[in-house]
């Protein structure tokens, strides 16, 4: 255990010190991001009987913006990190249960190996379903049946991934998957890390998929434990 704690804690300090220091190597920053807004009517809204209601809210995909950026150390391996806020553009206001970034805050490395990153990241939930749900997140698709499919990131996690030829394999482990406390998908109220509490808020996540030119086959599951005030 406490081998494996050094271990990861030497990760995580490769990983800040070649996104602190001057690049020895060449590296790369991107800025990107997207926004979309609509205007919508929807007769009915609210169940049988209801009056319609027209209202502005996002269109196809949310509304974000990004970082991301890696640098080379040698010997294939890059130091990488991504940061991504979500927004409602249509107000302004921070989405993803109101962390600056909501959608994604990792620091890792990355090779022909695999990459292993840190932080809050999505789960192999999402990653097996990505290319299969056409519809993604969007205002009407899978995730109006399932608000969870929406939210699938955790708080605290570590995760592999990698690609093999036609196969890809991905593995989380989160120490406490929620630390937002808002009652709703994005916020459940979960940050665990209690001492004496090995289970609280942890979260397991794995997938392993294989694809071809035109088509592919995916399993992917999440464990969400709950904790001491944990909503829903």
């Amino acid at each position: 255990m406490r081998q494996e704690k050094r271990a990861v804690m030497a990760l995580a300090l490769v990983a800040a010190l070649a996104a602190a220091t001057p690049a020895r190597a060449q590296g790369s920053l991107q800025t990107y991001g997207l926004l979309d807004l609509g205007v919508e009517h929807v007769q009915g809204h609210g169940g049988p009987g209801a009056i319609g209601v027209t209202r502005m809210q996002f269109g196809t995909l949310p509304s974000r913006l990004g970082f991301r950026g890696a640098e080379d150390l040698g010997g294939g391996t890059r130091a990488i990190f991504n940061l991504e806020m979500g927004f409602n553009a249509d107000t302004g206001v921070i989405a993803n249960g109101g962390r600056s970034f909501g959608r994604t805050s990792t620091v890792g490395l990355a090779g022909d190996w695999g990459t292993v990153t840190l932080g809050r990241q999505l789960t192999f939930l999402f990653w097996s379903m990505t290319e299969s749900d056409i519809m993604g997140p969007g205002a009407y698709s899978s995730s109006s049946l399932d608000p969870y499919l929406a939210n699938i990131r955790a708080d605290n996690a570590i995760a592999y991934r990698g690609s093999f030829g036609a196969w890809s394999v991905g593995a989380l482990y989160s120490l406490g998957r929620d630390v937002v406390a808002t009652n709703s998908p994005g916020g459940t109220n979960c940050a665990g890390e209690l001492p004496g509490d090995a289970r609280a808020c942890r979260t397991l996540s794995g997938m392993l998929k294989y694809e071809q030119a035109s088509w592919g086959v995916a399993l992917g599951a999440d464990r969400i434990q709950g904790g001491p005030g944990a909503f829903g």
